[in-house]
This record gives C-alpha cells, structure tokens and sequence, in this order.
C-alpha cells in the first residue's frame, strides 16, 4: 500500500477524478524547498546537491473520487534531459503499474554551479500519469538552496588536494607544478592571495570564484591562456590520485566562494 496519506501527500491539483493516479509523499505542497545540508536534505551534508525526502506513488488509494486502477505505461517525466528528473523517471519505471507503490525516498537536485558563482538549483518538472485512458498530470517544482555555512581550508578542502592534486609530477613540494605547492601545512599560502602563474588573477580570491584562477580551472571556464582545467591527465592519472568527485570539486569551489577560511 502507497504511504501517500494527507496531510503528508501532495496529489498535484489536477482533476479530483485522477488525481490518484500519481501523488508525492513526504509534502503537503508541490512547491519544495531544501537548503543543502540541512535536515531537509537526506544526506545531511553540504555537498553541492539536495536530496529531497520525498517519494513519488502511484495509485493512491484516498485521494477525492479518484479510484486506483492500473496505470498504462510508467509516468513519464519532462523535461527528460535533466539528471533529476531522469532519476525521477528511473524510479518511476521500476514500479508495478497494477499496484499501489511509492518510490524509494530521495529525488536529487545539485545547486548551479558555475564561473559566476553559487546559485541555487531549479527544476520544474511535469509527471504526468494515465490510466484508462485519462490523464493525471501534476507540476513539481524543486528548488535546492545552497548552505551559506563556511568550511575551513584545513578540515575540509587540504585532505583533497593533498590526496588528488599533491604527488609527483604536479603539486607536490619537489614538482611544484605552476609553482604551486599543495603538500600539508603548505596549500593555503600557496593558493588565497597568490599571484597565479599565468593570466592577471591570484589562484585564490577569497569569496570569488569568477575571480580565482584555481576556480576557473576546475569548472573548465574562462581559463587564462595557457592554461589547462585541473586536475590534468583525468582519468589516466597515478594510482591512488585521481580525478575529483563532483562533492570534492563543489567543496573547493565552495570554501573559495565563502571566503576561503584557514
């Protein structure tokens, strides 16, 4: 049996006659917001993506004078170019169209990411369900907003580089590729403030992503002449170093937008 029970149940405002064809748990309302990180979110860290507590269900027994029947085909999902909602419809797919049934719990959603900074992520999706030759097609729209929580540069960003960016042949003290040495108790001075080897920018501008060159070179964007994204050689790197993580690349990017803490 579907879990999708009022108050915690949003059918999605359509007709009250197929409003039971799909609905969402874990929401009174199809307008949801979650801050990254916080208890909103499943996983509870600020990693860049918030993963709603939420499931999507289908033939819901309870809603107005809908009656659950068989749907047709899996809901479908638009926009169907987008990683969340292809994540939606994967769920949706792998449910019994005969049956009353939920999804797991947690529709993910990253903020947007780019040269201009943070911003919060948006999606506006529309599942539409149909059953006996009706239609039930309900709005979700998801807004994901990024934690303001600063992190320091020696809890959370120097175990990354020293592991991903800090070995022979590229920042470690012997190489110092570019001139930038990332080894343990050494990446901080070598990064907030210092002049970059190539272009106008320092590697590092405290709060300033668009104006940090070792921003611009993780996101691939706007790179000074000369200049390669980082880190190089992905994934044909050394064994126990390698490419980031999309988490490890929005914590850098992250410490550097909060102002690059120590």
């Amino acid at each position: 049996m579907a879990d999708c029970v009022p108050p915690n149940c949003a059918a999605g405002g359509g007709p009250a006659s197929t409003d039971c064809f799909v609905a969402f748990a874990g929401t009174s309302t199809m307008n949801v917001t979650c801050t990254d990180g916080t208890s909103c979110d499943m996983d509870g860290q600020a990693d860049g993506t918030c993963t709603f507590d939420l499931e999507a269900c289908i033939n819901v027994a309870g809603l107005g004078s809908c009656a659950p029947g068989s749907l047709s085909a899996p809901p479908t999902v638009k926009p169907a170019t987008t990683p969340t909602a292809q994540a939606l419809a994967s769920a949706l797919a792998g449910l019994d169209l005969a049956s009353s049934a939920c999804t797991a719990p947690g529709i993910p959603l990253p903020v947007t990411l780019s040269v201009r900074g943070i911003k919060p992520g948006k999606a506006k999706l529309k599942i539409t369900a149909t059953s006996g030759g009706k239609k039930d097609a309900d709005k979700l729209k998801l807004t994901c907003m990024p934690s303001t929580t600063p992190i320091s540069y020696a809890q959370q960003v120097e175990p990354i580089v020293t592991q991903k960016c800090a070995y022979s042949g590229c920042h470690d003290t012997f190489s110092a590729s570019g001139g930038q040495v990332l080894d343990p108790g050494k990446g901080f001075g070598n990064s907030v403030n210092a002049k970059a080897s190539l272009g106008n920018r320092v590697r590092v501008k405290p709060g300033s992503i668009s104006g940090s060159e070792m921003a611009r070179r993780l996101i691939g964007k706007g790179i000074a002449p000369g200049g390669t994204m980082m880190p190089q050689g992905c994934p044909g790197v050394p064994p126990n170093h390698g490419c980031l993580t999309d988490a490890e690349k929005f914590t850098i990017l992250y410490w550097i937008a909060t102002g690059a803490a120590p």
